[in-house]
């Protein structure tokens, strides 16, 4: 498990349901055997989501310098871990000992002294910690490609340490490892009655411009795959309800691209870059203007068919390196819950965004509101960046879209089809904002008539620059948007839009900006110009703001009410 400090950001995300039970069980929930690992690593400070996983391996510990005994990294911060099975009593916490480029094993296990006296502090930090057990992540027995020492007699004497290990930490506790993907290295036949499973690392297996962590074999793959890592595996004796595939939260890059990036990254990069889908490894990756391969990673949509694939295969359970590499939201995190445990909230909310540029602060602040919302609402988010993914099945599972600064146009035929089937036949409800009515012929693309006429009929004509401050004025109090806001409030540093014609004939109009409190002034002037609207007809409850460029919207009181009062009645709640 190698020791990553870096961070990632926002993708694509499709959140397929599975559910398969073990062959020759009958059990109520299929889903409840799984378990889901998730490294944890000592430098990060974020705290995990215990309901999303099954176990913790807190990264790392270490063999100390005298080779009997363990060192641990940032010891309070595994303490925080494990008071988390406070909130879950069912999550197990386990240290994980190892990790790339630590070393001292291959002495350690060699001694019979030294190697016993390591297994007998394996089980005082276990009783000390009140940890669950511990998880060797040896990186590899008679290897030395982490710059670590290694003899040929490592993998017989892993073995022993791993037999060492169990007899002092009893077998009321957990003994796991990691294992490279080529399942090369240790001899899993003769270790297996002494652990509980098997965590495969399933990537890492390549760099750009191949795939790192790809499913299957394509020409993009690297040298092994997930499935072949599997494969491997089960070839090599351990039987499946003892492998854990692994998956990552980040991605592998080259040629231009930094060569490793949290998910919560993607797109932060800049530069001119494309995302791509792999139908046959069933991964997304970036391209560059050349049409080459830079990166490779993971997001909700591969996961959730891994997923699928652990399921198919009835392996025991996923594991994931590491958990502070997923977005705010939880993206991934929830992705691998849904799919393995069967944990899904009532409610799924797809937030399709626009990142960087001029709306990027008033996307940014918007994830961070709707994340924290979601957790007193009860519903879950799901953000995509374009409209690729988009399909009748897609929408299928999402109650309400929130098209937060996302324009409409560069959507595919088949994307633009599911959503106006989506809203016509009130599928689940709509939340636009600001660039959803930048109406016309924009970047090559032509009018797209439906949405025009969605949004009342209206084309884009012009908008004031540069940002004003404006007063909004109220005109349907008994609207259920409008519950609680002040007859009126002044909205921030934003970007008016104007028309070719006011929407007000064919849309309730929900309130409307007073043009002479621009501030600065403009001379750029609609004369009635609604700002708030619904289309009442439309069987998918809707609501649009033409407001949302500035982040200080979120400081705005009115505004936020408006905001979580348009997501609860779009809703229907």
């Amino acid at each position: 498990m190698k020791k990553i400090r870096m961070m990632m950001a926002a993708a694509l995300a499709i959140l397929a349901s599975c559910s398969t039970t073990k062959s020759g069980e009958s059990t109520a929930n299929p889903l409840s055997s799984k378990v889901i690992v998730a490294y944890v690593t000592s430098w990060s400070n974020i705290v995990p989501e215990p309901q999303y996983m099954t176990h913790i391996n807190y990264a790392f510990g270490h063999v100390n310098e005298s080779f009997d005994g363990v060192r641990i990294d940032n010891e309070e911060r595994l303490k925080q871990i494990v008071d988390l099975k406070k909130q879950n009593p069912e999550l197990k916490v386990l240290l994980s000992v190892g990790g790339w480029g630590s070393g001292r094993f291959s002495e350690m296990a060699a001694n019979d002294e030294y190697r016993r006296a390591f297994a007998k502090d394996c089980d005082r930090v276990v009783k000390e910690f009140d940890l669950d057990g511990i998880d060797i992540d040896w990186e590899y027995p008679t290897s030395s490609m982490a710059n670590i020492s290694a003899s040929p007699d490592d993998t017989e004497n892993f073995t022993l340490l791993m037999k060492d290990i169990r007899a002092a930490i009893g077998d009321q506790k957990e003994l796991t490892l990691a294992t490279v993907a080529s399942a090369k290295y240790i001899d899993f036949k003769a270790i297996l009655p002494f652990i509980n499973f098997v965590n495969i690392m399933a990537y890492d297996m390549a760099s750009a411009p191949k795939h790192h962590s790809a499913l299957y074999r394509s020409a993009n793959s690297g040298g092994i795959t997930s499935d072949e890592a599997v494969t491997a595996h089960l070839k090599a004796g351990v039987p499946p309800s003892m492998l854990v595939m692994g998956m990552p939260f980040y991605g592998r890059g080259g040629d231009g691209y930094p060569s490793f990036q949290d998910f919560n990254k993607v797109g932060s990069t800049g530069g001119d870059y494309t995302e791509k889908w792999d139908t046959v490894a069933q991964v997304p990756y970036l391209v560059n203007k050349n049409d080459t391969l830079v990166f490779g990673f993971e997001n909700a949509r591969s996961l959730a068919i891994k997923c699928q694939y652990i399921l198919d295969r009835d392996l025991l359970g996923g594991m994931y390196w590491d958990y502070s590499g997923d977005n705010e939201q939880g993206d991934l995190r929830r992705t691998v819950a849904e799919n393995l445990l069967g944990k899904k909230h009532r409610t799924k909310v797809l937030v399709l965004t626009e990142r960087g540029g001029q709306h990027g602060g008033f996307t940014d602040a918007g994830l961070k509101w709707l994340t924290d919302e979601s957790r007193k609402m009860n519903f879950s988010i799901t953000e995509i960046n374009n409209a690729k993914p988009i399909t009748e099945t897609y929408l299928s599972q999402f109650n309400l879209i929130i098209q937060l600064d996302y324009p409409p146009y560069t959507w595919p035929k088949e994307a633009e089809d599911a959503f106006v089937k989506y809203i016509e036949e009130g599928k689940g409800g709509w939340i636009g904002f600001h660039h959803a009515t930048l109406l016309g012929e924009f970047d090559g693309f032509p009018l797209w008539q439906w949405f025009s006429d969605f949004m009342g009929g209206v084309r884009f004509q012009n908008y004031i620059a540069p940002l004003a401050d404006g007063t909004v004025l109220v005109e349907d109090k008994k609207h259920p948007v409008m519950k609680g806001v002040q007859a009126s409030f002044v909205v921030p540093d934003d970007e008016w839009y104007t028309y070719d014609k006011s929407p007000r004939p064919n849309v309730r109009v929900l309130a409307s900006v007073d043009e002479a409190t621009y501030t600065p002034a403009s001379d750029i002037k609609m004369g009635d110009h609604p700002v708030v609207w619904v289309n009442e007809g439309k069987k998918a409850r809707n609501v649009y703001f033409q407001i949302g460029h500035s982040k200080r919207l979120y400081e705005t009181e009115d505004f936020t009410k408006m905001f979580r009062n348009a997501i609860n009645w779009t809703l229907g709640k």
